[in-house]
């Protein structure tokens, strides 16, 4: 069973960093993982709808492009997701994605628009699912208990790189697997360096790497 607790921003005095690790361990490790792409889609979630995923056996990730809405895990507890925001959901964990109807004065001001902001009314995704394996069965994601919640900025070109994976995936192209699965573990590798520079407490859940790391030296 995944839970949902929101990060928190405070300091709290006397608590142990998280585990850090050396630059050349880390360059290490991600040279041994073995990220494969199962699936890849796009998914739009309109005003007053929602995005419903029942409990997986491999983890699941999900990119904003444009727009926004409220994550919910079976807890109830949420919090607000924006653009350009990564979402790797841990496996046996169901979500849900939700896009609230506008209010009467929101409407009011999308009309006066002329619909020239679509976002605020749409949202758009890119969804799947993949393996990050170490050996032949240590899942990167397997211990995590809630999701990475990640914001990037265009400039990070997360979206292009997963647009890339999709266009390779509908292909079917000689390779095509191969070249899509690629393209996924540098959005992985993004995250595993985000955590490297971050002090934020969910950077404890790649303690796994350092586990790995004594079996595989």
């Amino acid at each position: 069973m995944c839970t949902f607790k929101p990060r928190l921003a405070k300091k709290h005095d006397g608590m142990l960093a998280p585990p850090r690790l050396s630059v050349d361990t880390l360059n290490r490790l991600i040279g041994t993982i073995d990220v494969q792409l199962i699936s890849l889609s796009e998914c739009v979630v309109g005003a007053g709808f929602s995005l419903d995923l029942n409990e997986r056996d491999t983890p699941s990730f999900h990119y904003v492009r444009e727009g926004h809405g409220r994550l919910f895990m079976p807890d109830e507890m949420s919090v607000e997701i924006g653009p350009q925001t990564l979402i790797i959901v841990p496996p046996n964990c169901s979500f849900r994605f939700e896009l609230p109807s506008p209010t009467s004065s929101e409407i009011a001001s999308i009309r006066e628009s002329q619909g020239a902001n679509q976002t605020e009314t749409t949202t758009y995704m890119l969804c799947g699912t993949f393996r990050s394996l170490f050996g032949n069965s240590m899942d990167l994601f397997d211990t995590l208990h809630a999701p990475i919640i990640e914001q990037f900025s265009k400039d990070d070109a997360r979206e292009s790189k997963l647009q890339l994976a999709l266009a390779e995936l509908i292909a079917s192209d000689v390779c095509s697997d191969v070249l899509a699965s690629t393209v996924m573990k540098q959005v992985i590798v993004a995250l595993i360096r985000r955590s490297f520079l971050s002090m934020n407490s969910w950077t404890r859940r790649f303690a796994v790497l350092l586990v790995a790391e004594g079996e595989c030296s």
